[in-house]
């Protein structure tokens, strides 16, 4: 079991959950603009509408890595990623003048800007350890 100093606590990872690398997250970065380009853009979109649900885009799916909550260690919503990934990133981005996406190179924890706006880590989990239960299964009621 790997585990992550967050600001207030220690975060348990699942055993085979570890922090993705800075080479990992950049070759995801480099996959996912080649994935939209080779998509049009379209099909990208259409993906990355199923594989946000798991706090993966499509480029991180293929590479076995997710972010996921440093508050809890779960994968991110679909909500939380399309969060993540069309507003936050692109206005932190934006505002640092690209500062936010190459702060991975100095971070311990290999976070971006963006990462610690929404107190967030990119882990290889390839299986899935670390995927929210359905909601349906935790608002079931036994009788």
């Amino acid at each position: 079991m790997s585990t992550i100093q967050t600001s207030t606590n220690q975060l348990k990872l699942p055993d085979g959950v570890v922090l993705s690398s800075r080479v990992s997250r950049l070759l995801c970065s480099l996959l996912e603009v080649v994935l939209a380009i080779v998509t049009l853009g379209i099909g990208y979109f259409v993906w990355s509408l199923f594989t946000y649900r798991n706090g993966q885009t499509p480029g991180k799916k293929l590479m076995g890595i997710r972010v996921v909550s440093l508050n809890d260690g779960t994968a991110l919503t679909f909500w939380m990623t399309l969060l993540r990934e069309w507003i936050v990133k692109g206005f932190i981005g934006g505002i640092t003048f690209g500062v936010a996406y190459i702060w991975i190179l100095f971070d311990g924890r290999n976070q971006s800007l963006y990462d610690k706006v929404l107190n967030t880590i990119v882990v290889n989990d390839p299986q899935g350890l670390t995927q929210q239960l359905p909601e349906s299964t935790v608002n079931q009621t036994t009788f």
